[in-house]
């Protein structure tokens, strides 16, 4: 594991070159290493957040591909400087990879993660873009787009992507229950209606959850949603009504307002806005 505690990473932007130091890994790696780093410019504490698919440790097992070791990148390296990697990735992108994801080797494996964290990334990137004017208010400020090289070769097979964004100083809204009773239903209220307003901007995100949500204390809490890597965006041709549905199917503010009102006993009310509730046949029969 390349990240760790007092270690220096090189990172590079569109315009220049940055040195970080790593303060503290934060764990689990999920889809993504995040980490604390330092002398980040003029920004003071950053959020590093790596798309590196090596050591993210729940997408390798989610896709039940072995952690990674030597073996793993001698395969992959080959691969990429064979050609083939390219191949691959430009079939999987096209959807016209017809092999059987089954007989795959380590090397298709590791390039289909690559994949993956490429898409990931993009869709932060994206999702900032879209958030412009929320940033430092419902979403952290993204200070810049980066990347590194994971192996000593510079290829762009072997880059690994990533984001540097604001540290917001507080605790997962999951944790809310270690906080005063008092403060949970505005809390929830709050976390509820910035999830909508990120909606309000083209965003439909796949992975709403209160462990994605930061709450920071101040006099009055403020709440920040920090994941983007499973969004999709409106696009110009989709109408309202569709619009309407997909996010109606994917009910964002549901999956803060239901699940932390279950996880506090109760203690808390959540009532759908309906904000973009969808009347066609579908839903309404799901109703």
């Amino acid at each position: 594991m390349p990240y760790e505690a007092g270690r220096t990473l090189t990172l590079v932007t569109e315009s220049s070159t940055l040195i970080v130091r790593v303060v503290r890994v934060i764990q689990p790696s999920t889809l993504s290493c995040v980490m604390l780093v330092e002398s980040v410019k003029d920004w003071g504490p950053a959020i590093l957040k790596l798309y590196d698919w090596r050591y993210a440790t729940q997408l390798r097992k989610d896709h039940k591909v072995d952690p990674w070791t030597e073996s793993h990148e001698d395969a992959y390296r080959a691969f990429v400087e064979n050609g083939e990697a390219a191949e691959f990735l430009t079939a999987l992108d096209d959807d016209t990879d017809e092999t059987d994801d089954e007989l795959w080797d380590t090397a298709h494996n590791d390039a289909y993660l690559f994949s993956i964290s490429r898409d990931q990334h993009r869709s932060e990137v994206n999702a900032y873009a879209h958030l412009q004017d929320l940033q430092g208010k419902s979403v952290p400020q993204l200070f810049a787009s980066v990347h590194m090289d994971a192996f000593s070769t510079n290829h762009p097979l072997f880059e690994v992507q990533g984001i540097l964004i604001e540290f917001i100083e507080g605790y997962c809204l999951s944790e809310l229950l270690n906080e005063p009773e008092s403060t949970w239903q505005s809390i929830c209220d709050e976390a509820v209606r910035t999830i909508d307003i990120i909606g309000d901007h083209g965003v439909l995100n796949e992975d709403v959850r209160p462990s994605n949500i930061i709450v920071r204390k101040r006099a009055t809490a403020e709440v920040f949603v920090t994941d983007f890597g499973q969004c999709r965006f409106r696009e110009d041709y989709e109408s309202d009504a569709e619009w309407e549905h997909e996010k109606s199917v994917q009910d964002e503010e549901g999956a803060v307002g239901y699940v932390m009102a279950r996880r506090l006993g109760g203690k808390i009310e959540y009532k759908p806005s309906d904000r973009y509730r969808c009347l066609c046949t579908i839903c309404t029969t799901a109703e």
